[in-house]
């Protein structure tokens, strides 16, 4: 069996981001949504995906359009995606009260832990940490 690897919404922005700054890291990301497909060992969240749309239609210099965001969201559903539960949600307070973490991130940490990732794959979380079976690493570093 293949570890599963959570792809954080970052990865999925920097797919996108056209900014010349960001080249490298677009590069990166794609590189990772790509392995990731092939093996079928890529997850995401519906958080992920709703912080997508947010952020590709209205923070980035170049924004996507709704349509384009949607067609990127519609691609990206080849990967596994996991639905919150009430079970995630209180787990996730307590991370976030344990580990000082905002309520988001203890989302996404503990939507991977649900998932059996072994890997999250992140820009925002500290990179290096061990929670059980899973271990946070950003890839752009």
């Amino acid at each position: 069996m293949k570890d599963k690897v959570f792809l954080d919404t970052n990865i999925l922005i920097y797919a996108i981001d056209t900014s010349p700054s960001y080249r490298r890291n677009q590069e990166i990301a794609r590189k990772l949504i790509a392995t990731h497909i092939q093996n079928e060992t890529g997850v995401i969240s519906i958080q992920v995906l709703q912080e997508f749309f947010v952020v590709s239609t209205g923070k980035l210099k170049v924004p996507l359009s709704s349509e384009e965001a949607l067609e990127y969201i519609q691609y990206m559903s080849i990967l596994e995606i996991i639905q919150p539960n009430l079970d995630m949600i209180i787990t996730a307070i307590h991370l976030r009260k344990k580990h000082l973490l905002s309520f988001w991130d203890a989302m996404v940490i503990q939507t991977a832990r649900a998932a059996d990732c072994s890997l999250l794959l992140s820009e925002d979380l500290n990179s290096g940490f061990h929670l059980g079976s899973l271990t946070i690493q950003n890839p752009f570093q």
